[in-house]
């Protein structure tokens, strides 16, 4: 694993999701950027709090998290007297693990990938039916920020476990598609701003790639572990 998120807020991970949502709310005032606070660990803190904040995200990460600590105590049960050092992230090899991936990575990454790309044909008809309405933007702009935190989501379980090699090609995909959802929001965002076409066709395609390559995912999916 690249973090331990409950480390980055200082937490147990016996944190009740209330204890989760006061610590964040402390180092967030505590390292926000306009306080002098680092950028990078903001960002950290976001990444954390994006992911134990949410019930699915916690448990998947929860469940790779358990997985890392148990293969750390195998590796120094024969030799305690060596200094303990960062680990790289794990590379499973045996299908279990490989299953492992595929049910706290991919499956929840691939259903917050749903919640962006399944509505946004609807979110854009809706748009350009009346762009300047205040109330029709509104709901367009909620749309971007609830994509832009899912994103982080995903983002978040991605980073958290390497895939196996013999899901390399699924897990570079993955994070393609993610990254293009990530584009196409941004160029949205840009769009409502200043109603620049150029934005709203680019995040438009963008979206579109992302959605294709979503569907390609899917598919290889259904012919790995159920």
């Amino acid at each position: 694993m690249t973090r331990d998120f409950y480390t980055e807020l200082g937490l147990s991970p016996t944190a009740t999701a209330a204890e989760i949502k006061v610590a964040y709310r402390q180092l967030v005032k505590r390292h926000h950027p306009d306080a002098g606070g680092d950028q990078q660990r903001i960002v950290a803190i976001n990444l954390a709090y994006g992911v134990l904040s949410q019930m699915e995200t916690r448990q998947a990460y929860d469940a790779t998290r358990q997985g890392h600590c148990q293969r750390q105590t195998a590796h120094h049960a024969g030799s305690r007297r060596q200094q303990q050092r960062w680990s790289p992230p794990p590379s499973p090899r045996s299908t279990g693990e490989a299953y492992q991936w595929l049910r706290v990575v991919f499956d929840p990454a691939n259903r917050q990938l749903s919640k962006i790309i399944t509505p946004f044909p609807g979110q854009l008809r809706s748009l350009a039916a009346n762009p300047y309405d205040d109330r029709t933007m509104a709901t367009f702009c909620h749309y971007i920020l609830d994509g832009q935190r899912r994103v982080d989501l995903v983002q978040a379980l991605y980073q958290s476990c390497c895939a196996p090699p013999a899901l390399t090609g699924l897990s570079t995909d993955l994070y393609r598609c993610f990254r293009h959802v990530q584009e196409g929001l941004s160029q949205l965002s840009f769009y409502t701003r200043g109603y620049v076409d150029d934005y709203l066709r680019d995040g438009r395609e963008v979206m579109r790639l992302a959605r294709q390559l979503r569907h390609d995912l899917q598919q290889r999916r259904r012919h790995l572990h159920s």
